[in-house]
């Protein structure tokens, strides 16, 4: 019986129309899909049709538009309206009920209820059409301050609030669906999120002891290598002034320069080793860069003395950085001594100390033998020596790689620029200020010093 219904649909959106034409026939109607009123029309005038649905944005004519103009026109005012659209304002549905249409089918359209109100639609009409017709009439609505004369018959209005509901109910139904999906998801995932930090907690506690066992063996390994060199240290060089042969003494030489370096080596990757947040015990303190300075350039003075070296120290007095005295001063010892090795006789260091915000920043600066773009990046690395050439056994290439790890570790950074090789090189050390409260009190105290 379906077959023999022939359903107009006015869609100007081909995917949809097509969906709508593929939905009915599936059921059994004919459909025919238009892409506009005006089409509607045409089509109109030459066959008749049992059944339209028609969207209600439309370029030119819009649906309702269109559905007025059918009930005004004795020809078609018979025929069952049905809006499809994505409209779902009160006052859209107002404005359908005012023009005469039957129901409304909100988008997107599932299947089962674009047949349902097909089906009962043809009913309605087979009923009507039997002596069962609804009066009909003009139905006065107010609407927010707005009086609407609702054309659609009783038996159309509550369809249409039937058929809201139906659309509500199932919207609420697929809301639900999807709160229980997004909840199961919610608890999967705080399970996974829970295996995986246990399972990080694991690893961290192995990385931990494998850590642990490391500064254990480089402990001991150094401890192993100190205890015999500490004789060989102490004797070597009473040898030396002891003997009278020349080629024994230069022999000896080589020798006790030789373990002065290897006992200087165990002795800073020992300190490198123990550069963790565990040597963080040691009470940090306001310290004064300035005496610090004083105190590393003293114990370096025989050699900048010996090379002929212009120090220019403009670090200023109560310069303070929160930091403890033992790792500022193996940051500074290092940055001067690198310094003073790699510059050229004659050369200059420069040092200076200035506060950017609730930081230190702390430079020097020489004119030695500068550095590549390619030693600049690698110049903090563990072992790396920027001039390979010198075969200076004092270098251990350990010294810049201990300034990085303790400042990294107070939440500071270093950084190294230079022009380029024989152009000398600028490093930076950027360090945590003392609070607020001491940096306001420096700073007066600064003042009235000066």
């Amino acid at each position: 019986m379906t077959g023999s219904y022939k359903i107009l649909v006015v869609e100007d959106s081909k995917t949809q129309a097509d969906l709508l034409c593929y939905y009915l026939t599936q059921a059994g109607y004919h459909a025919i899909p238009v892409d506009c009123p005006a089409s509607a029309f045409t089509l109109l005038s030459d066959s008749s049709v049992d059944l339209i649905l028609t969207d209600i944005i439309m370029p030119g004519m819009d649906g309702y538009v269109f559905c007025h103009t059918l009930r005004n026109d004795p020809k078609y005012s018979s025929i069952p309206i049905v809006f499809v659209s994505q409209l779902s304002d009160p006052a859209d549905i107002i404005k359908g009920l005012c023009c005469g249409a039957n129901n409304f089918i909100i988008k997107p359209v599932r299947k089962e209820q674009l047949i349902s109100e097909v089906n009962n639609i043809f009913s309605l009409k087979m009923n009507a059409s039997q002596g069962h017709e609804d009066a009909g009439g003009v139905l006065p609505f107010h609407y927010e301050n707005h009086t609407y004369s609702i054309r659609s018959s009783r038996y159309d209005l509550l369809r249409i609030l039937l058929s809201i509901y139906q659309t509500a109910a199932q919207k609420n139904s697929e809301l639900e669906q999807t709160t229980r999906e997004l909840n199961d998801f919610s608890q999967h995932l705080e399970e996974l999120v829970k295996e995986r930090t246990q399972a990080l907690s694991v690893t961290n506690e192995i990385v931990e002891h494998l850590l642990m066992q490391r500064t254990e063996l480089i402990t001991r390994i150094g401890h192993d290598l100190k205890t015999p060199l500490t004789p060989l240290y102490a004797f070597l060089p009473y040898l030396l002034r002891k003997e009278t042969d020349p080629e024994k003494k230069e022999i000896l030489s080589l020798l006790v320069k030789d373990v002065t370096v290897l006992k200087q080596l165990v002795e800073r990757i020992l300190k490198m080793s123990h550069i963790s947040i565990d040597s963080f015990s040691e009470e940090k303190t306001n310290a004064d860069i300035h005496l610090i300075s004083l105190e590393v350039l003293g114990n370096h003075s025989y050699l900048i003395e010996q090379k002929g070296i212009q120090v220019k120290n403009y670090i200023r007095p109560l310069s303070f950085c929160k930091i403890s005295h033992f790792h500022i001063m193996t940051i500074m010892e290092n940055l001067v001594s690198n310094a003073i090795n790699y510059n050229s006789d004659g050369g200059t260091i420069t040092l200076s100390c200035e506060q950017e915000g609730y930081n230190q920043v702390l430079t020097i600066e020489d004119t030695g033998i500068g550095l590549t773009s390619e030693q600049t990046v690698r110049v903090f690395e563990d072992f790396y020596k920027a001039d390979e050439s010198r075969h200076d056994h004092n270098a251990h290439g350990l010294g810049l790689s201990i300034v990085r790890r303790i400042v990294t570790l107070y939440g500071g950074f270093v950084s190294v620029y230079s022009p380029g090789p024989g152009r000398g090189s600028t490093f930076q050390v950027v360090l945590p200020y003392p609070e607020k409260e001491s940096y306001d009190m420096n700073i007066q105290n600064g003042e009235n010093n000066g």
